[in-house]
């Protein structure tokens, strides 16, 4: 996800989640959410087109007859893996140089590679209406190394950070779009997340599925 819509992203994950007022701070205690996303998505200014596996371990903090939630805005949980298989970027400059030239940027990895990441969000299972809504936010705390090309450099390396969101929706709006809970112990679906409202059109359509099962 490019900075200026990362940015949002983690300010809205911090502002408007939805934490229940029941959730107790009990990392470990209460079992976690542990498991997989197979994710691929894309995003629009500058274009980015990407594919990763995610695999977390979400500490329950609060449980109840009703429900489970874990929520983790603090960085409470241990840190996430993001194995990433793709991520192609492409930008083209609204304006023209001195020279004229509207300078094209294209970068894409230099290998498959695996690195730690930060995870911020809320897990929510309404026990009594059967559903469940979750949101994640994930940037890599170590750097991914790119091969790129520019109209004015013909090939050179970078290292940049990567991360995207995850879950049944943005930030704050991940309660609109609930899925059917079959069973609390196991989370697994397909499911493609739509955050270009919470973005400003940035982000396009993130096509997951996941499988997460619930210690304890």
């Amino acid at each position: 996800m490019n900075s200026k819509a990362l940015a949002a992203v983690l300010a809205a994950a911090v502002s408007c989640l939805v934490i229940p007022a029941h959730a107790q701070k009990g990392a470990g205690k209460l079992g976690a959410y542990a498991g997989t996303f197979e994710v691929s998505g894309t995003e629009r200014d500058p274009k980015v087109a990407y594919k990763a596996t995610v695999k977390v371990n979400l500490p329950v903090t609060g449980r109840s007859a009703n429900a489970i939630d874990a929520d983790f805005l603090g960085g409470e949980a241990p840190p996430a893996t993001i194995k990433v298989t793709q991520w192609d970027y492409f930008h083209r400059e609204k304006s023209a140089d001195s020279s004229g030239t509207f300078v094209e940027t294209k970068c894409w990895l230099a290998g498959p590679v695996e690195v730690p990441a930060l995870v911020i969000g809320v897990v929510n299972v309404d026990l009594r209406k059967k559903i469940y809504s979750m949101s994640l936010t994930l940037q890599s705390v170590k750097e991914v190394p790119f091969e790129c090309s520019s109209t004015r450099q013909k090939s050179y390396r970078k290292n940049q950070g990567i991360g995207f969101a995850l879950g049944t929706g943005a930030p704050g709006m991940q309660a609109e779009s609930p899925l059917p809970l079959a069973d609390p112990a196991r989370l697994a679906a397909k499911f493609t997340m739509d955050a270009s409202r919470q973005s400003g059109g940035q982000v396009g359509p993130v096509f997951q599925e996941w499988d997460l099962r619930l210690s304890q």
